[in-house]
């Protein structure tokens, strides 16, 4: 059709139809408004954590941002803010469709005017203005264009973060790989969005060269007759209006619209907006719980300087029964209560070491042991010397001697109820009873002591050592913390004694060189410790897993350093969230148990441990964040995942 037919088919002078039309100036180019924030939020949501998924890393790293973990969580919170209000405002838009719907406009119309951000679009459609050039197909082609653009454009945008959603709960149960996610989710949205910039490009090129020789041949002049004339022509444009209005009074398909853009929301906001809050929790997790243990290792490492002191090991002695004599220790002086599942001691003795134990000696002092070996007998009163003979002649005393000489300990055999139910957590084991194995360690001096004063420092000495090699047999197979701890003090206790020891036989350049070389120890291994160790949770956290395989580390530190990370595992970043542990993972736990378990009754604190120190997490996980987070990861409450771990932590 030639532009003078066009002309024909809406004389000039016929007066345009009002734009917007009445009750719908809210809604003209809203939609653009919902684009522009949806695009911004689904970019600065999804992205980062897109970059997260897709860059391999260590199954020991908090993920790409490291100890910044909080610059990501921020972007992505900005992100999901905005990508809720996009949400909204189309969730709003839908609604004010839905009213324009039932004030009988057809849904073309509505759709024009929110489409409309150029404000020409009721031009457009009467072939007014520059539009004038333009034939009914031309102009139906333009309106298509605008409106397929738009919408093209917004279903893009809205793809990024609901395919991001998706994505995740498929990838999550094992049916997307990392690449397979940023395929998913910018994929569908990189090929809408090209075709929506197509048909936005095209109708912009023909409406610029429409308007330009518009503005060259006819001018201001036919906007002001046609600015005149809109409500004359309201009854009698009728079909010449292009593409027609669309079915009126239609609100019902804008309502459940409205709907699909709150099931859209749900399925968009709800899965990445829950994982990238999550995020958050290994490194808070591992600020709180890994540098707690260190410090062991230097107070171990101080100790060293006594070794040479350690008796030669009997084979003779088993580690079952070495098991057993160290928990006949914990319980002297006790009625042999015990607590759930800690194992009654082989040989109770009920008599106490010293009769007033907690008096004296005083088991907190820190000079306690060199005290007591320093003073002759003749210097305590009568009855501090009763108590020092009473733990001197106790039967328990050959409990030391078997421990002693023993090459390998049994702990947890000897210490605990075998098997462990599977409610039990690492952390709710019944530790070891620290004070009274300082009360023990003080009795043994006190034999020492009684020994010396008979006139058999030869004895007295073996004595000495006897503390000090079972010392250090629980320094080097404790395998916990408490045990290290009771080693390091049982070490400190003969080492001071032994000093004592010295002096009062007449050998007091022995004992200035064994006083001198064990401060020089514990000062070696602090400042070693200082230099080595990183005070930054991504140094810590990258040392862990080597440290658990060191077997110059101590065996305490290791279980409990096995244990904790088993615990940030779940959610220490979020590749392990949604993909699960992987196999660098599993490959580690295996050669850490190789590396740390030597004993059959290890192999059960082993399977504990690996559950972390949480626990592997109820099936049932309560709360808000711990239900949602299993729907979104597929895990439910499966024991080991991120949601029970969550669950764990709120119980």
């Amino acid at each position: 059709m030639s532009k003078s037919d066009a002309a024909q088919t809406i004389p000039a002078s016929t007066p345009p139809l009002s734009w917007p039309p009445p009750g719908l100036e809210r809604l003209q180019g809203g939609l653009w408004l919902v684009i522009g924030l949806a695009w911004t939020g689904s970019l600065v949501l999804a992205l980062p954590l897109l970059w997260t998924l897709a860059v391999e890393q260590p199954f020991y790293s908090l993920g790409p941002f490291e100890e910044n973990w909080r610059i990501g969580v921020g972007i992505s919170i900005v992100g999901a803010i905005l990508v809720a209000m996009a949400f909204g405002h189309l969730f709003a838009l839908m609604r004010s469709a839905a009213r324009a719907a039932d004030m009988g406009y057809g849904t073309l119309t509505i759709l024009e005017v929110a489409c409309d951000s150029g404000r020409d679009t009721g031009f457009l459609i009467q072939g007014k203005r520059h539009f004038a050039g333009l034939d009914d197909v031309g102009r139906a082609k333009v309106v298509r264009g605008r409106l397929l653009g738009a919408v093209l454009l917004l279903v893009a945008a809205l793809w990024v973060v609901i395919g991001f959603g998706l994505a995740i709960l498929l990838a999550a149960r094992g049916f997307v790989t990392p690449s397979g996610i940023w395929l998913m989710s910018l994929g569908p949205s990189g090929v809408l969005a090209l075709l929506a910039l197509f048909f936005l490009i095209k109708q912009n090129s023909t409406v610029r060269e429409l308007q330009t020789q518009w503005d060259a041949q006819e001018g201001a002049g036919r906007v002001r007759v046609e600015s005149a004339n809109w409500n004359e022509r309201l009854q009698a444009a009728g079909d010449t209006i292009a593409l027609g209005s669309g079915r009126r009074g239609d609100a019902g398909r804008f309502r459940v619209a409205s709907a699909v853009v709150a099931l859209a929301f749900l399925l968009a906001f709800g899965p990445a907006t829950t994982v990238a809050l999550t995020t958050a929790i290994g490194p808070i997790l591992a600020e709180i719980a890994v540098p707690t243990f260190l410090a062991v290792q230097g107070m171990a490492g101080g100790a060293e300087i006594l070794r040479r002191f350690q008796l030669e090991p009997d084979p003779s002695v088993s580690a079952s029964r070495a098991g057993t004599a160290l928990q006949n220790l914990a319980f002297v002086g006790s009625d042999g209560d015990t607590e759930p599942w800690e194992r009654s001691p082989g040989t109770l003795h009920p008599l106490p070491w010293f009769p007033t134990a907690g008096s004296f000696p005083d088991p907190y002092s820190e000079s306690v042991a060199y005290d007591l070996m320093i003073r002759p007998l003749e210097a305590f009163s009568a009855d501090q010397r009763a108590a020092l003979l009473q733990a001197a002649e106790h039967a328990a005393q050959s409990e030391f001697e078997t421990l002693a000489r023993a090459e390998l300990v049994d702990v947890v055999t000897g210490r605990w109820t075998l098997p462990f139910p599977d409610t039990m957590t690492f952390q709710d084991l019944p530790w070891p009873r620290f004070p009274a194995f300082r009360l023990a360690g003080l009795a043994r001096v006190s034999k020492a002591a009684a020994e010396l004063g008979a006139g058999r420092p030869e004895q007295a000495e073996t004595t000495l050592r006897d503390l000090i090699s079972t010392g250090f047999l629980l320094i080097d197979q404790g395998p916990t913390l408490i045990d290290n701890l009771m080693g390091v003090e049982l070490t400190r206790m003969g080492g001071d004694a032994l000093e004592a020891f010295y002096r009062r036989t007449g050998r007091a350049d022995q004992a200035d060189a064994l006083e001198w070389a064990r401060a020089g120890a514990l000062s070696a291994a602090r400042k070693a410790r200082a230099g080595l160790v990183g005070d930054d949770v991504r140094g810590l956290l990258q040392g862990v897993p080597d440290l658990v395989e060191n077997e110059e580390a101590l065996r305490g530190l290791r279980w409990e350093y096995f244990a904790t990370f088993n615990m940030l595992a779940p959610c220490i970043n979020l590749q392990r969230m949604v993909f699960g542990p992987g196999d660098t993972l599993d490959a580690w736990r295996r050669r850490a148990e190789r590396s740390i378990v030597r004993l059959p009754g290890e192999r059960e604190l082993f399977d504990l441990a690996e559950h972390g120190v949480l626990g592997a997490g109820s099936p049932d996980a309560t709360g808000v964040l711990p239900r949602f987070l299993g729907l979104v990861l597929g895990s439910g409450g499966t024991p080991g995942s991120c949601a029970s771990l969550i669950a764990s932590l709120q119980s």
